[in-house]
């Protein structure tokens, strides 16, 4: 970490502040979540500075990335009657 409290990672070459914002290269500033879900969790290389779960944190709504929920599909009966 330098002495302004920035983080520079090695892989990706984000800036990670002491708050934890992320300074992407383009696009708006994000969390340390975005920056998991749209780099981290793929590249997995020695020295990325964002693979402690307790530092990233849950992906949030803000975040542009959340999960759907499960679609429930209605069971229907095929010609031979069974069910799928």
């Amino acid at each position: 970490m330098s002495s302004n409290g920035i983080q520079v990672c090695p892989v990706c070459r984000v800036s990670v502040t002491a708050t934890g914002l992320v300074i992407f290269s383009a696009g708006k500033p994000g969390t340390r979540a975005r920056l998991y879900e749209r780099v981290c969790q793929y590249t997995q290389r020695p020295g990325c500075i964002n693979q402690d779960a307790e530092l990233v944190g849950d992906v949030t709504r803000a975040d542009g990335f959340v999960r759907g929920e499960d679609i429930q599909l209605p069971q229907t009966t095929n010609p031979l009657g069974t069910i799928r």
